[in-house]
């Protein structure tokens, strides 16, 4: 990986035999990545939840989850439409006005979701202190979506090192900044401005990435954005309903049980939300492809999106299991014995990674079939189970409940896109006879439990077994394999 700019492929790699080579190695670069921003975001963990306390973190957690929902409102569906319409553009005049075009909207979008965050703010009865880091950290969430959205060139052209490379510049800023604070005692408020240094730094480096910054300046085309905007809505609807109810579920929790529980609950899914980041970071390294065999060939769009959903379940099934028996030392880890008590909300919210990992492939796969409507309506379902369930089960059982609520959802979500799917274009519709290998994984990795074993080692035990059936069951598609023997070249990952 490099921060010098490479020459761009061209545009028909799309559409090559090296396509699918690259697409696989860049996944596996992904996976390598988010999991290096993985352990720097547990390294961060470790400084907030020490430096903040149960309860100051409970109304840290409270921000930045609805920060999260300004983060998607200020997408609005743009990244996924503007990497399908670039991935069908020629490399030129008509790509930079385009992702000219996707700046411009991205600034508009941002700086209206902090103003209606700041409206939620107010009318919930925050703080002062709350109120004043929702706007200090929305300010950060527009420099680092700003900026997000101008790195989507080098995912059409599958240079997924160089976006990696920035990925985990941003968690290494984050983390130097947060335990700064940390050691200096610093109050709450502070911690806001972290995502503005993140945003910041992340910016200076993309000119020398993608363009010089004349090239990115924002201009709006007001007929070219209708065009975006109605294609990118219910895009954007989906995946602000797709986020909001799992950060939903944190401020429901925020607003009807107390403090201590509310920290707790948001330590859970502080450490979830490192999990649940994975799918769309991956699996989005396919959309470009996905996106040309969904126009030319669906025969080819059947074929990767079922080996995508294989490799989805088998992975999302492994990091639940090796969570779920890790997740008391690993708790004690980062906050030491006051945090113990988020151990079964974790184990409990940690199992929505499969049905979201396994949904995420579904819906690309309809977002390359042009059905975003479909995708809109499989959210609002999704939501309004989450509504329905969260009230009656944070009522009775608090975050356990939230927890829940969360899984159901999430599952709520797969079943309503699976549908859509079949009925959108049944041929493309995945076998899911693959779907007892990786169960059978699954089985015998619960099964070393059984086996008394020191906490830590009970939890690699039990990966190694999980991943040595896998292989043995041939739950992994064999395309991984054989990807990680051949270099195709013309790599510009």
């Amino acid at each position: 990986m490099r921060l010098v700019p490479a020459e761009q492929p061209p545009l028909d790699i799309l559409r090559t035999s090296k396509a699918g080579a690259l697409m696989i190695r860049g996944g596996a670069i992904r996976t390598v990545g988010y999991a290096v921003t993985v352990m720097l975001g547990a390294a961060t963990s470790v400084f907030l939840l020490r430096g903040l306390g149960v309860n100051e973190f409970g109304r840290y957690a409270t921000v930045a989850a609805l920060l999260g929902i300004v983060s998607t409102l200020s997408d609005v569906g743009s990244t996924a439409i503007g990497t399908r319409e670039l991935s069908l553009r020629p490399t030129g005049p008509e790509r930079e006005a385009l992702i000219q075009d996707l700046v411009a909207i991205r600034v508009l979008l941002a700086s209206a979701a902090v103003v209606l965050a700041l409206a939620f703010a107010t009318l919930a009865g925050y703080d002062r202190t709350l109120i004043a880091g929702v706007l200090v950290g929305g300010i950060g969430v527009l420099l680092v979506n700003t900026q997000a959205i101008m790195m989507v060139p080098l995912s059409v052209d599958l240079r997924v090192g160089t976006i990696t490379v920035i990925e985990i510049a941003k968690s290494a800023i984050t983390l130097l900044a947060i335990a700064a604070l940390a050691v200096a005692g610093a109050s709450l408020l502070p911690y806001f401005t972290v995502q503005i240094l993140a945003g910041l730094g992340a910016l200076a480096l993309t000119p020398k990435l993608v363009g010089s910054f004349a090239q990115l300046r924002p201009r709006l085309r007001r007929s070219e954005a209708k065009t975006l905007m109605r294609e990118a809505i219910p895009i954007g609807v989906a995946l602000a309903m797709n986020v909001l109810y799992l950060r939903l579920l944190v401020v429901m929790v925020s607003l009807t049980t107390s403090k201590t529980e509310t920290g707790l609950y948001g330590t859970a899914f502080r450490i979830v939300e490192l999990f649940i980041g994975i799918p769309p970071i991956v699996i989005g390294v396919a959309l470009p492809l996905l996106v040309v065999a969904g126009s030319e060939d669906l025969d080819r769009l059947r074929y990767g999106t079922e080996r995508l959903l294989q490799v989805a379940v088998v992975a999302s099934m492994g990091l639940a299991l090796i969570v779920t028996i890790l997740a008391e030392p690993t708790i004690r880890l980062l906050g030491g014995a006051q945090y113990v008590g988020a151990t079964h909300f974790l184990q409990t919210q940690i199992w929505a990674l499969v049905p979201l990992a396994a949904g995420n492939v579904i819906v690309i796969t309809l977002l390359s079939l042009r059905r975003q409507r479909d995708i809109a309506l499989s959210n609002g379902l999704a939501l309004v189970v989450v509504l329905t369930a969260g009230i009656g089960l944070i009522s009775v059982y608090g975050g356990e409940g939230a927890a829940v609520a969360g899984v159901a959802a999430e599952s709520a979500l797969l079943l309503a896109s699976i549908a859509f799917l079949t009925i959108a274009e049944r041929s493309v519709f995945p076998s899911l006879r693959f779907v007892w290998r990786p169960l059978v994984a699954l089985a015998a990795g619960f099964a070393t439990m059984l086996v008394p074993l020191p906490p830590g080692i009970d939890g690699v035990v039990a990966a190694i077994v999980f991943g040595v059936v896998a292989f043995a069951v041939g739950a992994v598609p064999h395309e991984i394999l054989e990807a990680r023997r051949r270099r195709a070249p013309g790599d510009g990952s």
